[in-house]
């Protein structure tokens, strides 16, 4: 039986774009890119599951803290992992600073995916994930999926929302991003994609802020406001993996539903991971239950 898939966000349109027969449902009325924050690839997977071509590019990266550029160390990485999870853990990306190669889709990626998958996109419709009659590739978020089904647990599924800002650059082609990890600012990372400005930040900046983001980047003019947004879902902490992975055998083995992407399991993971769980989705519907015990264990 086809599955159908729950979402259609980024993560819901690759997968609709696995499995070209199966339908989607979005809460949403209409389609709206949520997803304004820095989006890069570090292969072509995506770009060769879609159909759609990336540009292959070089980023620099840098950390700017108290008006200078400093070298990775104990005390930044601690304070970029504070200010952006609210707690000091993990090995961050601001720790390599080397230069690499990474893809970069077309901006209106969002755009080209929900017209590519069509009629099969059902807008305004939501999923009654306790009553299913296909198989569910869930995109939603995994405490939602809980509380639709009413199960109970105890687990503080942490987050953080992040505002984003974009802004175009005059006379810019560069592919750059500086890391802020100074407590006392409330941007986080700053990253310019050709001549695309993306400001992130834990709360809106004020005017002051604009100064320290700038500097760095040797910038002094910018054109116009191309959108800002709030990401309800910015930054979570993930969850162990001895706690996410008896959560999401239930789910698939109880009630069908096959979780993919970084909230359905609430793992910090990028698009480019999402290609290869949907290689195992793929495993998991043709399994056994006692194939998905061995899977989670």
């Amino acid at each position: 039986m086809k599955p159908n898939i729950a979402g259609a966000g980024l993560a819901g349109l690759l997968a609709a774009h696995a499995w070209p027969q199966a339908e989607v449902f979005d809460p949403m009325p209409e389609p709206r890119a949520i997803h304004k924050a820095l989006l890069r690839f570090r292969s072509k997977a995506v770009a060769q599951l879609i159909g759609i071509e990336f540009s292959e590019v070089t980023v620099r990266k840098a950390i700017w803290e108290r008006g200078k550029f400093i070298a990775p160390s104990i005390r930044a990485a601690n304070h970029y992992s504070a200010k952006i999870l609210g707690r000091i853990e993990g090995d961050r990306s601001i720790w390599n600073l080397d230069p690499v190669t990474r893809y970069i889709a077309p901006e209106s990626l969002y755009e080209q995916l929900v017209e590519s998958v069509g009629k099969r996109i059902y807008w305004g419709m939501g999923v009654e994930f306790a009553h299913l009659e296909a198989p569910l590739i869930s995109t939603a978020p995994l405490p939602v999926v809980l509380e639709a089904l009413r199960i109970a647990n105890d687990i503080e599924f942490k987050r953080a929302p992040i505002h984003v800002a974009r802004y175009r650059v005059p006379k810019c082609a560069v592919y750059q991003t500086v890391y802020f990890p100074d407590p006392e600012l409330q941007v986080y990372r700053a990253s310019i994609t050709g001549d695309l400005l993306i400001v992130e930040s834990m709360s809106e900046p004020d005017t002051l802020e604009w100064v320290h983001v700038l500097e760095p980047f040797g910038i002094y003019t910018l054109d116009k406001v191309e959108a800002k947004a709030e990401q309800r879902y910015g930054k979570i902490v993930p969850l162990p993996d001895s706690v996410r992975k008896p959560l999401l055998a239930h789910l698939t083995s109880q009630h069908r539903i096959f979780s993919l992407g970084r909230f359905a399991t609430w793992r910090n993971i990028l698009l480019d991971d999402v290609v290869d769980d949907i290689a195992v989705v793929r495993r998991l519907l043709r399994a056994s239950e006692y194939e998905h015990r061995l899977h989670f264990s």
